[in-house]
């Protein structure tokens, strides 16, 4: 009997509960898809992978997908995957394969950050043609001055179920 509870105590003592799936081959949907070392959107990053590349599915943490690709274990975003190859891939992981066809993501798939632009030159002498007033673009630049650390970023994201902890 004590060997039982110990097991149980054991699995049950992590930080992060995994639910095994039955061991399945997906593909990378996105070429530099980011392989993470754990179940978080800041987590380090152990790689990138190329569109099509296959990949062993293992387990599933909330919205990502614990995969075995080239010798390498970690986490992927679930919407960074496809069951089916992704056209223009032979998906056997080949580089020049990848590189074709039409790449289209959902807005739900784009990384957070990346649609965040600072204000240029050429953007800044437009707004003052409009009127904008030098308070304003400056205001502008004081918001793009402003850092936040990947953990409070992380917790942001996660309490505000907003990108990779979006339900």
């Amino acid at each position: 009997m004590r060997p039982l509870i110990y097991s149980f105590i054991f699995i049950f003592s992590g930080f992060v509960f995994t639910s095994q799936v039955a061991a399945e081959t997906w593909y990378v949907k996105k070429s530099a898809t980011k392989l993470q070392a754990k179940a978080k959107a800041r987590s380090k990053v152990l790689g990138k992978l190329n569109k099509g590349t296959p990949v062993d599915v293992l387990g599933k943490s909330g919205k990502f997908y614990k995969v075995s690709a080239g010798g390498e274990t970690g986490w992927i975003f679930r919407f960074k995957l496809t069951k089916n190859a992704p056209s223009g891939s032979s998906g056997d992981g080949d580089v020049l394969g990848a590189l074709g066809g039409q790449q289209q993501i959902a807005a739900r798939e784009s990384a957070y950050g990346s649609s965040i632009r600072g204000l240029s030159p050429v953007s800044e002498e437009h707004a003052i043609k409009k009127g904008a007033s030098p308070a304003s673009i400056e205001s502008v630049k004081e918001m793009e001055r402003y850092k936040v650390d990947d953990e409070a970023l992380d917790k942001f994201l996660e309490e505000g179920r907003l990108g990779a902890y979006a339900d």
